[in-house]
């Protein structure tokens, strides 16, 4: 038994320029809308998943740690009080899964005690992450080196709830680990598979519905070469596989199917924001 809940834990704003990188905006646009200062609303779209023995949660969202006035954060939810909705306590949670160290992404891994000191945010979790994403977040190239927050993912370190893979693992029977890089070294996507469904959470290899076009690619992209051929190799085995895509910043679709025709990319059977 695997049963899935969606936990919208907020927007944010980013540059459409930045999100869809080498495409201009006449085309963007057509797919993803912005305003007037071109800002475009994202999505922190989290997965919580239970089993019979397993309560894991995929990324975290922002948390409430740092102000990023840059990025005017809003409708945030309290990712504690969304699991206990759905009829859980930060105890009972045994597994978090983080995509990559970005703070939009792992901020609500830790959280701040009554002494204003970050500790982890679900104590008896084991909180899983790529080797080589804690060492490029360890020593980080300049170019997403503003990305990371020691805040949100020493604590989880020192209290030794941080177990990392090296390679594609499976981390229970229907439920798996694969590693992708360009956005980010060893960011992973989460392969799962249900009774009534398989579903992919791609974190930022494809961040929304538009980039599931194969040259649209993120600013954000710290290789975009590698990142195009990276999301190619995802985005093929979502076809092989018959697999819908929940998409973590798409702020309109939830997610989708992909096809593929002609040597091209396209949506099928699209999830809306109701």
């Amino acid at each position: 038994m695997i049963k899935f809940h969606i936990i919208e834990s907020g927007n944010f704003m980013a540059d459409g320029g930045a999100m869809f990188g080498p495409i201009p905006k006449m085309y963007w646009e057509r797919k993803y809308p912005s305003n007037e200062n071109n800002l475009c609303v994202m999505a922190m779209r989290c997965l919580f998943v239970e089993t019979e023995n397993r309560r894991i949660l995929i990324d975290t969202g922002v948390g409430n740690k740092h102000e990023l006035k840059f990025y005017q954060p809003h409708n945030l939810k309290d990712i504690v009080e969304e699991i206990k909705m759905i009829g859980y306590e930060p105890s009972d949670i045994t597994d978090v899964v983080l995509t990559h160290l970005h703070f939009d992404h792992c901020g609500y891994a830790t959280c701040f005690d009554e002494n204003k000191r970050s500790v982890p945010t679900f104590p008896n979790a084991t909180y899983w992450l790529s080797k080589a994403q804690w060492e490029n977040y360890r020593n980080p190239r300049l170019y997403e080196k503003d990305s990371f927050f020691a805040e949100n993912i020493e604590p989880v370190f020192d209290s030794n709830q941080l177990t990392f893979i090296e390679e594609d693992t499976q981390l229970i029977e229907g439920f798996s680990l694969k590693l992708y890089d360009g956005h980010t070294p060893g960011q992973i996507a989460i392969f799962i598979d249900s009774d009534k469904e398989k579903i992919v959470f791609p974190g930022d290899v494809v961040p929304t519905s538009a980039h599931v076009s194969l040259g649209w690619l993120s600013a954000y992209d710290n290789n975009a070469a590698l990142a195009m051929e990276e999301k190619k190799r995802l985005l093929d085995k979502m076809v092989q596989e018959e697999r819908r895509a929940v998409f973590y910043h798409d702020a309109q679709i939830v997610s989708a199917k992909v096809e593929h025709k002609n040597g091209y990319y396209f949506l099928k059977n699209a999830k809306q924001i109701p």
